[in-house]
């Protein structure tokens, strides 16, 4: 972060600077009192000021004028020089504690977002997009944030098609701020989502001198992508490369585990036929439990809690699915299924709760306030939400901000306040990001 000290640092340089602008400006106002104690001051004694010739005059007020202008303008371009100073200290503040975040994130799926959103803030970026290669060798973008864009997560990026395939296949940057003057750039994408491209600037992902994907930002919200703004991007890119790398290998070494685990989720969803929704409901989980402060040992309870929260609807019969009963012990059904798997059996808690009020009104067992987990409080605010802003066949979804304010609005009767406020906190944080 940007700290006192810096501020110490820069206030240093701004003022040893003006010292230095002053004494520069004295040397012209050094010969304007010498001008005027030869040419001036003899007329002054004399008492007749109307006998200075005019030129005299001119230079003696041409000499103060160039003197304060000259202190001026040099002072202004101090200022205006530290201040970007300062803004590009704060942006690498800002860089190593993104870079601790990368390091600190579990979950790959959870990284490439924190990536994405970082990288946009820090070039303040309009889109972005992250692609990697899959295991087929295919550029594939993984995560794609901002206008229209959202229909273009998972496409694969054909070699020699457009900025991105270029920068990947030869593992350099590139950055351009006129596209439409440039015959690499593919207009194809804007066509697909209606977006309008002006700039780019796109970075590799090199991981020991092998690509691994590329991050490519689209459109400066104001101004231009300059040098700086590549350069800070370098910078993300190098350590999120090794956190991506480091992040994929734990992954591949624990991949049977997470190829049931995918079994189950993708199961689990296509019965309720709510695609999407279990991974959701685990992202906002995780923004809320991060603003809570909560542990990483308890963010990954909650974290595969959310993955699983409506597995008990897999032991329900299709024909039991309109038995508002049957329907209401899913909870208790999850529970049961979970508890006795060791690496999955400490989230079962959370899934047993996660319908409970803070009312007490809830179910299975009725349980209010602090008497029911806090990772199942997160799980019903996170599970609701997504709930009210997903379509399904049997209602239209809610905008993101009347969801938010009907949540908001049974805080203390449905949903535990103090994680209804950490969730509207983390949105106007981070964003509503979509999976």
């Amino acid at each position: 972060m940007y700290t006192l000290e810096g501020k110490d640092f820069f206030d240093n340089i701004r003022r040893s600077v003006k010292l230095s602008h002053f004494v520069a400006s004295f040397i012209p106002l050094a010969l304007l009192v010498y001008f005027s104690i030869k040419y001036v001051i003899p007329y002054v004694t004399e008492g007749n000021l109307s006998t200075v010739p005019l030129n005299i005059g001119i230079v003696l007020v041409l000499a103060v004028v160039l003197s304060v202008l000259g202190l001026v303008l040099s002072t202004k371009a101090t200022n205006s020089s530290i201040g970007s100073a300062q803004d590009l200290n704060r942006k690498i503040d800002s860089l190593f504690e993104i870079t601790k975040q990368f390091r600190e994130t579990m979950y790959l799926d959870i990284l490439l977002e924190n990536i994405m959103k970082s990288a946009m803030n820090l070039t303040s970026a309009e889109l972005g997009a992250l692609l990697l290669y899959d295991e087929e060798g295919r550029l594939k973008i993984r995560v794609i944030s901002g206008k229209n864009s959202e229909k273009m997560k998972n496409r694969v990026i054909k070699p020699g098609e457009g900025i991105a395939a270029r920068v990947a296949e030869t593992g350099k940057a590139f950055l351009v701020n006129d596209v439409s003057r440039d015959n690499r750039y593919n207009p194809a994408f804007d066509r697909e989502t209606g977006y309008h491209t002006r700039s780019i600037v796109c970075v590799p992902l090199i991981c020991s001198n092998e690509t691994i994907g590329v991050i490519e930002l689209r459109n400066r919200e104001q101004g231009i992508f300059t040098e700086q703004d590549e350069a800070l991007l370098h910078s993300l890119a190098d350590q999120a490369s090794i956190s991506i790398a480091q992040n994929s290998l734990q992954e591949r070494q624990k991949s049977d585990f997470i190829h049931v685990t995918e079994i189950l989720v993708g199961t689990q969803d296509h019965i309720q036929n709510k695609k999407g929704h279990a991974r959701r409901v685990a992202h906002y989980a995780n923004l809320i439990g991060k603003e809570l402060g909560i542990s990483e040992a308890e963010l990954k309870k909650l974290y595969y809690a959310s993955l699983f929260h409506d597995i008990g609807f897999m032991k329900i019969d299709m024909s039991e699915q309109w038995d508002r009963e049957m329907m209401m012990n899913h909870s208790r059904l999850g529970y049961e299924m979970i508890r006795s798997i060791s690496l999955w059996k400490d989230s079962a808690d959370i899934i047993l709760f996660h319908h409970e009020r803070y009312d007490g009104n809830g179910y299975p067992m009725a349980k209010k306030k602090e008497e029911i987990p806090l990772g199942a409080r997160i799980l019903f605010v996170a599970d609701t939400y997504d709930a009210l802003t997903s379509e399904h066949s049997y209602k239209k979804p809610l905008d993101k901000e009347t969801a938010l304010e009907e949540i908001e609005a049974n805080a203390g009767t449905q949903f535990d306040p103090a994680v209804v406020q950490a969730f509207t906190s983390a949105l106007n944080e981070a964003g509503v990001i979509n999976i």
